[in-house]
């Protein structure tokens, strides 16, 4: 099992990625959005489609960056409760299974990131 520091420095990590994907991804929707309002001569319901089909994309990572953030918020609250002195066994028992669910939260919050990440990546496979 990972640190407290490893926890710390793994959550902060993970902050910053789903920061940066509910900003890349309401940027994305903004621009596949403009991107509806001047249709090519050429082809105008393929590119249509291809744009839907990344927005619907971009849509997913903007909603994997918001399901992450109860269980970012959850993993900052346990932080908070393991900072608390502790001096007795019991005590120590108590905050091993705090960094547990810890590492549960954060590995839950990890994964809805990554698909973030990955849905964004699909939706930045066409060039607008």
């Amino acid at each position: 099992m990972l640190t407290e520091i490893e926890l710390r420095e793994r959550m902060a990590n993970l902050r910053q990625r789903a920061l940066d994907v509910g900003s890349r991804s309401k940027a994305r929707i903004d621009t596949l959005i403009t991107a509806t309002q001047t249709l090519p001569e050429l082809n105008p319901d393929e590119y249509l489609r291809m744009v839907r089909g990344a927005t619907d994309d971009a849509m997913m990572a903007a909603l994997s960056y918001h399901r992450s953030l109860p269980f970012l918020e959850t993993a900052r609250s346990l932080l908070e409760c393991s900072s608390q002195p502790s001096s007795s066994a019991e005590n120590e028992e108590w905050r091993e299974q705090l960094m547990f669910r810890l590492n549960e939260v954060l590995e839950i919050a990890a994964d809805l990131i990554a698909e973030g990440e990955e849905n964004l990546a699909s939706s930045e496979r066409i060039d607008v």
